[in-house]
């Protein structure tokens, strides 16, 4: 028999529609994405200036530019003053500036980038040769340590100039360092991430290492709770949405989401809440040690459930432009012990007390649990097609 769609299950939808609606406008401001792109303050003209050949560049990881000529070929490298956070200010501005670098990682050139300073000043400047200061120097630590005495006549544009490049080379030797040097707790962070999610999908899927479930979310606990504190919130949920993905900082968090809504479209909803998710295991595993018989967590309010009274209080309050702590809404955070409020740590610990007499007392209020819950399942509606025929 055709399954039908609950009153319930409908509202859940719309809630979560109005809250990524209510998400959107008020993050809209934040949408960097849709806003007109202010001018760059460099381009490829700027660059052919100091290399001619140029045809292209591209962005490192490193905040330096990797210039390419025809061939797509490396012709050289440049520091570009403004992406690594360089802006001393000068005598009507900032001063960006832009320094060549050849494959043997010599300064072969400091070059200014378009500025509001006086133009006398800045010939002035070009005049005495500032610019020239840090030729066939190479790019290392002892740059650091070069004396350049300003323009007397252009004192403000040149100390600029001179701490716009210290800045630059500083910052941008900092990038490196922090690149190229092992974060052996990086490594172990990742790899115990990847196991456990390895295992995860074992479990669910073919249904193996199911006796070790209580020692797995002993380590889910431990590890993403604890130690990474890596975990959904419709905190994160919201910046995502507002400021993008990020797949430099956290990329970690952002598989998981990934995983986690492509096994729901799977017909798998709770596999994040059952088994990423460190509040989950922590509700499990205090249930498990608790000798009490575990009961239903009370719910409802006549017809309505506390979940949707919840998410109403949520949407609506996004929606009129109240500006709701996302993070407090959650008891996430009080696994950050040293961060945490008393407000969310009495939270936490209000949590597992229910635990000890309820089943997953939060499960039943999550606005995260909730959005993954109302994703549509491709498997349910196979099988329900199947059931008709």
């Amino acid at each position: 028999m055709r399954k039908q769609i609950s009153q319930n299950s409908i509202y859940n939808y719309i809630v979560i529609l109005l809250l990524l609606t209510a998400v959107a406008i008020t993050g809209g401001a934040k949408f960097e994405w849709l806003k007109p792109s202010k001018e760059p303050i460099y381009n490829l003209s700027d660059i052919k200036k100091v290399y001619p050949q140029a045809i292209s560049f591209r962005k490192n990881t490193d905040k330096s530019l990797t210039i390419l000529d025809v061939s797509n070929k490396a012709i050289g490298f440049a520091l570009i003053s403004e992406e690594l956070e360089a802006r001393s200010q000068g005598y009507a501005g900032n001063v960006p500036l832009l320094i060549a670098i050849n494959a043997e990682r010599m300064i072969t050139g400091v070059h200014l980038l378009k500025n509001n300073e006086t133009g006398d000043y800045i010939e002035h400047v070009v005049d005495k040769h500032l610019l020239d200061s840090w030729n066939r120097l190479p790019l290392d630590t002892n740059l650091m340590n070069i004396q350049v005495d300003a323009i007397t006549g252009a004192t403000r544009s040149s100390n600029a100039i001179i701490r716009n490049f210290e800045k630059t080379i500083g910052n941008y030797l900092l990038l490196e360092k922090q690149r190229i040097k092992i974060s052996w707790s990086l490594i172990l962070q990742i790899t115990m991430t990847v196991v456990l999610i390895l295992l995860s999908l074992n479990m669910v899927l073919r249904r193996k290492h199911k006796k070790i479930y209580i020692y797995y979310l002993v380590a889910v606990l431990g590890i993403m709770g604890l130690w990474l504190k890596q975990m959904l919130s419709l905190e994160v949920l919201h910046n995502w949405l507002s400021h993008g993905l990020p797949w430099q900082s956290n990329p970690l968090l952002i598989v998981i989401l990934i995983l986690s809504v492509a096994m729901a479209i799977a017909g798998h909803k709770k596999y994040y809440c059952n088994f990423l998710c460190p509040m989950g295991a922590l509700q499990v595993l205090t249930a498990k040690i608790s000798p009490f018989k575990k009961r239903p967590f009370p719910v409802k309010l006549g017809v309505v459930t506390l979940r949707n009274i919840y998410l109403t209080y949520i949407w609506v309050s996004l929606i009129l432009g109240f500006a709701l702590p996302l993070a407090n809404l959650e008891p996430f955070i009080s696994f950050s012990f040293s961060v945490a409020s008393i407000i969310m740590l009495g939270a936490g610990i209000l949590i597992v007390l229910l635990s000890v007499f309820f089943n997953r007392p939060w499960c039943q209020l999550c606005p995260t649990g909730c959005l993954l819950d109302t994703i549509p399942s491709l498997y349910s509606n196979v099988k329900n097609k199947s059931n008709e025929k």
